[in-house]
């Protein structure tokens, strides 16, 4: 019986270790095939991506606007213009007899609307022809009135003579050697002031900058301050001194210009022809008017007034209107010959070629203003309450591999469109660094940065698992893998963040955990 009960006792303990060696090969048989990655610290940057297509900050697709031949074409492919440069244009003979009638409907429509705008010019210039006549027979009627205005005019033309004859001389006549001697001396005198002042000025900055401990007891910053100031203003004034005196000196030894000679001479002539004119004035006035004067100048009166109570009215405004409508209509017609730039830019697609036969409608150019180049990009409406204007993007483009651009959000639309129940928004996005290689209609990828986070604990997404409705990870630590409740906070495509939970930096962490829910 004895030996029964140790049989039994040493098979038990045979099952138990074969068990606990089954248990160990198996856990490292688990162990051995797991796959993990040990957890670090990082930066996580939380980006919203879009999709849509390369623009240009602005397009139009120029079409002929009536039928005829091309005559000229003035740009091409490639070529930058201005807005309302003149592109191309038709053959005059091969437009509609619509067209070119509208040349002799502009000329009249012209016509009539410069007869009718005259009339207020009109009535203006005769009305101040009234008041001039009225003036001159009142003067003609009052002698000594008369007689004291020329005298005056007569002083005045007197006084415009004297200094355009001074004027003259002073440009005509050479200086004296005494004088140009003089002006060197002054500035000679002016330049040695100058220069001691310069001299002083250097030496105070010098003693202003010694070191605190080489200073002597009388001497401080703030002294030195206020001497420099004091300085600084007496080389501005000996400086400005020796530029009036250099400036005297040159007019002095250099020859007058032959413009300001002929100026000076014209100007001459003009006052000794005012002058003659106010002495006969003033000499006729002595004499008095005759009867016969009165009655030019009270005939030329009553003309003056028949005048402008004929243009006094004015044009009807609904006459003014019509003519310009003519003019518009016209000028509309005219313009259908010929294609002009609605904006500056550059040609993207050239299509006329002289002698082409073209219809309305057909289209002669592309204008594209590359100035900016701009991306339409679609959001989903999970995404767009993150999205702000000035926020920065990273685009890339399938046309150009391998190379990325930058970017900015210069648009966020307040309203959706609607696409298989989901709401999408189209922002706008610029390119901050463009080049020759993107091009309007490509195809682009953006990735627009909208948190960035330093340093932090970061998780794999891949290693997430949900346990009795907690999050959780697992990790191997000592061989077991253990379940690890943890809270995240931001979360990129790959990573996510770590707020808490019993992690350290270096923990290995299952990438590939069997257990989930």
């Amino acid at each position: 019986m004895k030996k029964i009960v140790i049989a039994a006792i040493a098979a038990a303990a045979l099952l138990l270790g074969w068990f606990a060696v089954d248990a160990i090969l198996e856990r490292r048989s688990a162990s051995a095939s797991v796959e993990t990655e040990p957890i670090q610290r990082g930066d996580l940057m939380i980006v919203v991506e879009a999709s849509g297509l390369v623009r240009s900050n602005q397009h139009a697709l120029l079409r002929w606007r009536t039928n005829g031949t091309v005559e000229d074409v003035y740009v091409g492919l490639g070529d930058t213009v201005e807005s309302g440069e003149l592109l191309a244009n038709l053959e005059q003979s091969s437009l509609p007899p619509s067209i070119i009638l509208a040349q002799a409907d502009l000329v009249n429509a012209q016509r009539d609307l410069e007869n009718l705008q005259s009339s207020p010019v009109r009535s203006a210039q005769t009305r101040q022809a009234v008041e001039q006549a009225r003036q001159a027979l009142e003067d003609a009627r009052d002698p000594a009135l008369t007689i004291s205005r020329a005298q005056t005019a007569l002083a005045e033309a007197q006084k415009a003579h004297d200094t355009a004859e001074r004027n003259y001389k002073i440009l005509t006549r050479p200086p004296s050697q005494a004088a140009i001697d003089q002006a060197n001396a002054n500035l000679l005198l002016a330049e040695k002031r100058l220069n001691d002042t310069l001299k002083q000025l250097d030496r105070v900055r010098r003693r202003a900058t010694k070191p605190e401990d080489k200073l002597m007891f009388f001497e401080s910053r703030e002294l030195y301050k206020r001497i420099l100031e004091s300085m600084e203003l007496k080389e501005l004034q000996d400086r400005r001194a020796y530029e009036d005196s250099l400036s005297r000196y040159n007019r002095l030894v250099e020859p007058p210009k032959p413009s300001d000679v002929a100026v000076a001479e014209a100007e001459l002539i003009r006052a000794t022809a005012q002058l003659a004119q106010a002495q006969l004035d003033w000499e006729r006035d002595q004499a008095g008017t005759s009867p016969a004067d009165l009655a030019v100048l009270e005939a030329r009166l009553a003309d003056t007034q028949r005048e402008w109570k004929r243009w006094m009215d004015g044009p009807d405004s609904g006459e003014i209107a019509v003519a310009q409508a003519h003019i518009t209509a016209a000028q509309a017609a005219l313009d259908m010959v010929q294609i002009e730039a609605t904006f500056s830019g550059t040609i993207t697609s050239a299509y006329a070629r002289p002698g082409d036969q073209v219809g309305e409608g057909d289209q002669a150019f592309r204008l594209d203003d590359l100035s900016r180049l701009l991306v339409d990009a679609s959001v989903s409406e999970i995404d767009i309450s993150n999205l702000k204007v000035g926020q920065a993007a990273i685009l890339t483009f399938d046309a150009i591999p391998g190379q990325e651009y930058s970017g900015k959000i210069v648009e966020v639309p307040r309203v959706g469109e609607v696409i298989q129940d989901m709401a999408n928004f189209n922002i706008v996005i610029e390119v901050s660094n463009p080049d020759e290689n993107i091009r309007p209609e490509m195809t682009a990828s953006a990735k627009v940065v909208i948190e960035l986070l330093e340093n932090v604990l970061l998780v794999p997404n891949s290693a997430l698992r949900l346990l009795d409705g907690e999050r959780v990870v697992y990790i191997l630590r000592d061989g077991n893998i253990l379940p690890t409740v943890l809270t995240l906070g931001s979360k990129s495509g790959t990573y996510s963040e770590v707020v808490s939970g019993d992690l350290e930096e270096g923990d290995q962490i299952l990438l590939n955990p069997q257990s989930s829910d």
